[in-house]
């Protein structure tokens, strides 16, 4: 009878000193996506043993190696992976970018058997692309008019557009932005003492063509150029005389002093021109500078091209897509 008790004691002990084999639960496809035109989901878990316990620092891995076709399946399993990860302290893991042809996961940790098993949840995979989003922007300006030798000036930019997507490279992206894009003058010479900073307002309208090309997973380089079209909308020029200060409105008025009258009026309402950009995009978020070059009409109420002023503006900034 002792015999028979050592035995049993000796059974059990042997038993619980076996490694446990590691099960993944609650497996669940969180997002969907393209890579290299091959559709992706992001697939999330859990990785518990034989009581539910979780499993801390397991390495979860999508495999193509199906575990029932034959022997030496780990070796196979390992040689097929394509992505891994690490599960945390609750025993949760993130595969992300698991294309969709994967069909098995494979977990490994130290003192338990490895184990593949199906992804079984069925996946709701969307093969389009989606083609319509809301772009909103927003940056800090550096403007400055050049036929007459303006400085820059820091002014703002906010924008809201719809992107418009045609490929996987390409896009049109129309876009309503409200910029600040003034300049300073400034003279100089002989007692005269004169400074204007122009802060006008407009209403631009670009139309951008825009080309994505990737530089890493879920990163993009991103670049677009359009023609672009600006409508005044208000703003002031104020001008300083040897310290006496007067205010004018930018649409409209003709600025004179010293005997001198500046051209035939002011700014026109209408501007027109070109817009670029270039930026690293992350997901939907887009850091990087959009530029303006504009033909600024003078005239007032009447159109001038001559003079005709041309603005070069740069915005540093940021754009995100929704």
């Amino acid at each position: 009878m002792q015999m028979k008790r050592l035995f049993t004691i000796m059974l059990a002990a042997c038993l619980g000193a076996l490694p446990l084999a590691a099960q993944v639960v609650a497996t669940d496809t969180v997002a969907t996506g393209m890579e290299n035109g091959v559709e992706t989901h992001d697939i999330r878990g859990v990785v518990t043993d034989g009581k539910g316990r979780p499993i801390v620092g397991a390495q979860v891995s999508a495999t193509n190696y199906d575990a029932s076709k034959g022997r030496s399946w780990l070796r196979k399993a390992q040689e097929e992976v394509i992505v891994s990860t690490i599960t945390d302290i609750d025993g949760n893991f993130l595969l992300e970018g698991v294309p969709v042809t994967a069909k098995f996961i494979l977990v490994e940790s130290v003192g338990m058997e490895p184990s593949v098993q199906k992804i079984d949840v069925p996946l709701s995979i969307e093969t389009r692309r989606q083609k319509l989003t809301f772009v909103v922007q927003a940056g800090v300006s550096m403007s400055r008019y050049t036929a007459y030798g303006g400085d820059f000036k820091v002014g703002y930019e906010v924008g809201l557009g719809l992107e418009v997507r045609a490929s996987k490279h390409w896009a049109f992206r129309p876009m309503v932005q409200l910029s600040q894009r003034g300049t300073v003058y400034q003279r100089s010479e002989a007692g005269l003492d004169y400074k204007e900073t122009w802060n006008p307002m407009f209403l631009d309208i670009p139309l951008y063509f825009v080309n994505r090309q990737k530089l890493a997973r879920k990163v993009n380089l991103v670049m677009s150029i359009g023609p672009a079209v600006g409508f005044g909308i208000g703003g002031k020029v104020t001008t300083d005389f040897n310290g006496t200060q007067t205010e004018y409105d930018a649409f409209g008025n003709t600025i004179e002093y010293d005997g001198y009258k500046d051209g035939d009026g002011l700014l026109y309402f209408i501007s027109f021109g070109a817009a670029y950009s270039l930026g690293v995009e992350y997901k939907q978020l887009t850091v990087g500078v959009w530029g303006k070059n504009m033909f600024l009409p003078t005239g007032g109420k009447r159109i001038s091209m001559d003079p005709c002023e041309h603005n070069w503006a740069l915005t540093f900034g940021a754009a995100y897509r929704f």
